[in-house]
């Protein structure tokens, strides 16, 4: 069998949809009955970690010489006629992982959904960004053969929002990648302290900072859960800029000191160094299709404090502190919990460990080529749906 992937996001994006998107091919290619995978991503210069799965026997790699904005435009707005297989070769199943498929192809689209933010809370996207989704997520949803949603929350969405029948959608849950399994010496835990010249004692939150994820409410929570605790916890906070946080650094600002301590991105490795070293992660979002720093933070013996609704339920089970992302006193009730009481965080931790046992990349690959398998035997066919007749 012959699978297209297009590979854009994991070739370009260090997190999220990006690592999910790595994480799923090279589970794929430790399958003993991996299909070939034609891999294509656009980008305008090579991407050495990318360009590296070129060389495997079961992989053959195409890159766009352009940015996935111009590559996007070109498909989406323009619809250029050019096929997929063009690019390609002749495949038996096209996926798109992020969102879309392109908009012409031979082979049968699976498109992978990963959350429907965009249009159940309109107000925490970009205008432009809201705009595309909401006229190339239905599109690729009506000419794909499968749709693939990450959790039960989104399965839920896609019914609800936009008419999907069941039989269409296959539930694969993404999984935390090996590397935060590792443990890390004592060593390298304290280099990465003084580099950052982290504080003895901190909360982490990690993830692209845009309005969806309440970092503004997380800073209140940080503020009201100091009276709790009778002391200062800072909150540091890993990963890049996104779309309107010009609005959440005004939201921090306003909610006073301490306000959250913004590092950027950060290596896998840093990362799992602010991970263990971490007080806890405390993950807040208004709305998520799954949350992966849930997971992440369990593989590294870290408790979680997060929201009690939408994907972010389905990743920590009983295993997280769950609070009201919409009321700071809930979230900072919630931190209080963990941080002060050393036996609930050990409980949290070991929950923690045991929950990981529900979620694996080498069984969610297992189930995509499933879905791969499914797709290519036609059955069942695509239904055409009110999607592209609304949008």
């Amino acid at each position: 069998m012959r699978v297209g992937i297009d590979y854009t996001s994991a070739a370009t994006q260090g997190e999220g949809i990006g690592r999910a998107t790595r994480e799923l091919v090279n589970a794929l290619l430790r399958l003993p009955d991996c299909p070939d995978l034609h891999l294509m991503y656009a980008h305008r210069g090579p991407v050495p970690a990318a360009d590296a799965l070129g060389v495997h026997e079961r992989v053959k790699l195409r890159r766009l010489p352009l940015s996935p904005r111009v590559m996007l435009a070109g498909w989406y707005k323009a619809r250029l006629p050019l096929p997929i297989e063009a690019l390609l070769g002749p495949l038996h199943v096209m996926h798109g992982p992020d969102f879309v498929l392109p908009p012409r192809i031979a082979a049968a689209g699976v498109v992978t959904v990963h959350d429907l933010a965009f249009a159940t809370r309109p107000e925490d996207a970009h205008p432009a960004q809201r705009r595309f989704l909401e006229s190339a997520v239905p599109w690729s949803i009506d000419r794909a053969r499968l749709v693939v949603a990450v959790s039960e929350t989104t399965r839920r969405d896609l019914m609800t929002r936009y008419g999907v029948r069941p039989h269409r959608i296959r539930v694969v849950p993404n999984a935390v990648s090996s590397e935060f399994h590792e443990r890390d010496g004592a060593e390298e835990l304290a280099a990465v302290r003084r580099r950052l010249r982290l504080p003895d004692e901190y909360l982490l939150n990690v993830g692209t900072i845009h309005p969806r994820k309440n970092l503004g409410g997380l800073a209140r929570a940080a503020a009201l859960s100091a009276r709790r605790l009778g002391r200062t916890v800072p909150v540091v906070h890993v990963g890049r800029e996104g779309w309107l946080c010009e609005r959440v650094f005004a939201d921090i600002e306003s909610a006073g000191p301490p306000g959250i301590r913004f590092i950027g991105q950060a290596s896998d490795a840093t990362l799992r160094a602010l991970y263990r070293q971490a007080a806890a992660l405390v993950y807040p979002s208004f709305a998520e299709g799954f949350g992966l720093p849930i997971l992440e933070a369990f593989a590294c013996g870290v408790p979680a404090v997060t929201s009690n609704g939408s994907g972010m339920l389905e990743a920590a089970g009983d295993a997280a502190e769950l609070v009201d992302p919409h009321d700071p006193e809930s979230i900072a009730a919630g931190i209080a919990r963990v941080v002060g009481d050393a036996d609930r965080r050990a409980e949290l931790v070991e929950r923690g460990r045991r929950r990981l046992e529900d979620f694996s990349w080498s069984r969610s690959a297992r189930q995509m080529l499933e879905v791969y398998a499914e797709a290519r035997r036609g059955e069942p066919a695509p239904e055409v749906s009110a999607l592209t007749s609304n949008g």
